[in-house]
């Protein structure tokens, strides 16, 4: 009797153990197999502006001007391979233009694998009313790459940025002449610009959007271009990869 009530107590502790580390072991897989388990949708919604820099205004003779216009973005999604899939409304300097653009940005290469823009600009538009006329072309292309929608936000970088001002004779006044980004002591990003046209005015890092599948990041920068007769300027951005 005795050796069966210690069998037994083994038995149900043998019993307990693999129920609480199998429920344990569970939990785990599930949450760390969340991320991998994301599928590409059969469909994809309008994607929201995602703001990078915020608006600043001046005053003339009483009157209240925007300092600055916008190239909108629009973040879609992240593929797996490193591919980031936006929207973006390119400012329009009183042209009396809509202006738009799709990419699919390869941060491996730092150069669109895919870009759609209108034969021509319409004299009016919304970024909803060009998903919906070229859903299937835009939709075809982000199933084609992977793409999977994410909710997107800008995150604090873990990056610097210097650069060097110079006179620019063209605009009397001082641009852009170089920029280099660093990640810890690896240089990710240099740049000089010597253009004589340059009107790059400022630059200066957003923040970063983190990819969900790797430790990638892509470091949006800002950059603030003159206009083109003078104020109000032009905020526009770039991606640079960190991370792997």
């Amino acid at each position: 009797m005795k050796t069966f009530k210690t069998i037994s107590l083994a038995f149900c502790l043998i019993l307990f153990s693999a129920i609480f580390f199998g429920c344990k072991n569970a939990g785990q897989t599930k949450a760390t197999d969340a991320v991998p388990q994301a599928q590409v949708p059969d469909h994809y919604s309008v994607p929201q502006e995602l703001q990078y820099a915020e608006p600043e205004t001046y005053q003339v003779d009483n009157q209240t001007f925007p300092l600055y216009l916008f190239d909108k973005f629009y973040p879609i999604g992240w593929s797996k391979d490193g591919k980031l899939a936006y929207m973006e409304e390119p400012a329009d300097e009183a042209v009396g233009a809509y202006f738009f653009q799709f990419h699919i940005l390869d941060l491996n290469t730092g150069k669109d694998v895919y870009t759609w823009k209108p034969e021509e600009d319409p004299e009016e538009g919304s970024l909803s009313q060009m998903f919906e006329d070229n859903k299937e072309l835009f939709e075809g292309k982000l199933k084609e790459n992977g793409i999977i929608p994410q909710e997107f936000k800008l995150e604090e970088a873990n990056v610097k940025m210097d650069k060097t001002m110079a006179e620019n004779p063209f605009i009397g006044s001082d641009v852009v002449k170089n920029v280099k980004i660093t990640s810890g002591e690896t240089v990710i990003y240099e740049n000089l610009n010597n253009d004589e046209y340059n009107v790059n005015l400022d630059q200066s890092i957003a923040g970063v959007l983190k990819c969900p599948f790797s430790d990638m990041e892509a470091v949006m920068v800002k950059s603030i271009l003159r206009g083109y007769e003078g104020p109000p300027h032009v905020y526009t951005f770039y991606f640079v990869k960190a991370g792997k």
